[in-house]
């Protein structure tokens, strides 16, 4: 199984959606952060099953919520470059891959 290394601003904004959907409604942060935690395991036992973003980048949506996961993968480890809301400026973590 591959290793996941996930980027730093990847986790905050991680952490931010857990925070404002539970704001929304109490529990909904901890569904989101399960429905997420259950995608990344998903894509760490089969990367190459998702759909392609651009020619290395892949991106693994995340069920009943409007957020992907987007990330790259090699023989030796996954690396999550955002846990992205499909409603922010696209492309707006690219910076990010540099």
């Amino acid at each position: 199984m591959l290793k996941i290394e996930i980027h730093e601003l990847a986790t905050q904004e991680f952490d931010d959606a857990i925070e404002w959907y539970e704001h929304q409604a109490r529990g909904l942060g901890k569904r989101f952060k399960n429905t997420v935690i259950k995608q990344i395991k998903k894509v760490q036992n089969n990367p190459s099953w998702f759909l392609k973003e651009d020619e290395t980048l892949y991106k693994a949506y995340v069920p009943k919520f409007p957020y992907k996961i987007l990330f790259t993968f090699d023989e030796d480890k996954i690396v999550i470059w955002a846990i992205a809301s499909m409603s922010r400026k696209p492309w707006y973590w690219q910076s990010r891959m540099s």
